[in-house]
Formats: C-alpha cells, sequence, structure tokens
C-alpha cells in the first residue's frame, strides 16, 4: 500500500487575505500586496511570531486628529525609533485588528479612524541578532487618526515601549506635503521616506 497523503496545513485566515487583496490599492503598489498573498497562502503560519524566520506584521502610523502628529514608541530590544506594531497573536486573523491592538497597548489609544480603505502601504525590512530567530518582516502598514489633537491625548508607555511620543509632522509650506525633520535621532532609516508619501496619501483620502 502507497503512503498516506500527508494531512493539509491550516488554511489561510479570509480576513487576512481580503485585506492583502486591499492592500492592492496601497502605496507599495499591487505586485507587492500579491507577493504578501501568496506568502500566507503557502504558510498561514507565517502570521505568528514562532512561524519561522520570515514573519507577517502589522502595525500603525498614528497622527493626531489635525494630522500635524505622528506617534513613535522606543523599541527596546531594536534601540529605535519607530511606530507601534507588532506580531499577530495567537487567534487573530485581521491584521488590522493587530495594529490597533498594539496601539492600544503600546501608546493608550483607541477609536482611531482608518484612512482609506485598506493598509496604506506594506513593507519588508530585514532583522538584526536582536530579534533572534526572526530575521525579516513583512509589514503590514495601516495608516490611523487619534480622535483629538496631540495636545490632548497623552501617549503611555507599556513594558515594550518604555518612552513614548508625539512628533511635530507640520505641512511644507501649504502642503500637501509634510516635514518630518523633527523626527528623533534613532529612528529606524526608512520612517521619513514612508511619511513623505503617506503626507500625500493622507492629503487625498482623509475626510
Amino acid at each position: 500500500m502507497g503512503a498516506e497523503p500527508p494531512a493539509p496545513g491550516p488554511s489561510a485566515p479570509q480576513a487576512a487575505l481580503a485585506e492583502l487583496v486591499s492592500a492592492e490599492d496601497a502605496l507599495s503598489g499591487p505586485a507587492l500586496a500579491r507577493a504578501y498573498g501568496e506568502l500566507l497562502v503557502a504558510d498561514p503560519r507565517v502570521m505568528l511570531r514562532d512561524g519561522g524566520p520570515r514573519h507577517l506584521t502589522a502595525s500603525a502610523i498614528v497622527v493626531d486628529r489635525p494630522g500635524d502628529h505622528v506617534a513613535l514608541v522606543w523599541h527596546r530590544k531594536g534601540r529605535f525609533w519607530v511606530q507601534p506594531g507588532g506580531h499577530l497573536e495567537e487567534g487573530e486573523t485581521s491584521f488590522e485588528q493587530a495594529a490597533r491592538r498594539e496601539v492600544a497597548e503600546e501608546i493608550g489609544i483607541d477609536g482611531l479612524q482608518r484612512i482609506g480603505d485598506g493598509p496604506a502601504m506594506l513593507h519588508r525590512h530585514a532583522l538584526d541578532t536582536a530579534f533572534g530567530a526572526c530575521s525579516e518582516h513583512w509589514d503590514v502598514q495601516y495608516l490611523l487618526r487619534a480622535p483629538a489633537p496631540a495636545a490632548e491625548l497623552p501617549l503611555t508607555v507599556s513594558e515594550e515601549s518604555p518612552e513614548v511620543r508625539w512628533v511635530p509632522w507640520p505641512l511644507r509650506g501649504t502642503g500637501p506635503e509634510r516635514e518630518a525633520a523633527a523626527l528623533p535621532e534613532g529612528t529606524v532609516p526608512d520612517l521619513a521616506g514612508t511619511l513623505e508619501e503617506l503626507a500625500l496619501y493622507l492629503a487625498r483620502r482623509a475626510g
């Protein structure tokens, strides 16, 4: 008798797949969205922290109500300033759900408005040895707007993010471009470029 066929692995969560389809309209373009979807379908475990060296993660660029400030956290393990975000937890099937949970945990804000119909940006980046066996993140990034101006909305710290701050993100002249010069020393290098693109995205899509 022949060997039994291998048992089928877990299927990709439909919510996550739908979000990656909507990410074809993100600033990163449809080709990258399709690559993310193919990775997820091939092995849904990439949504989990222990799913191998390459993970799908979720994060959020959080702006205050006027859009004049961006929330950043100091990443204890990575030793850099970055937007709130991280790995999905067991049972989570939505990148947006995970991004909103990370925001609530890391800076203490909820009631956020999503700007756009889905993820605003997909971003792949390698990790250094401080992250152990995790060597690459394929991040699903949302643009979320807080319900009040930064001055009325203090941020809270967490065990993972011992420092948090609102960073000014003012219009450049009459806009819609915005100035990222206030990003603190130690900010992840690619965030300035992401913010440059998101300024136009925010101007087009914010109501």
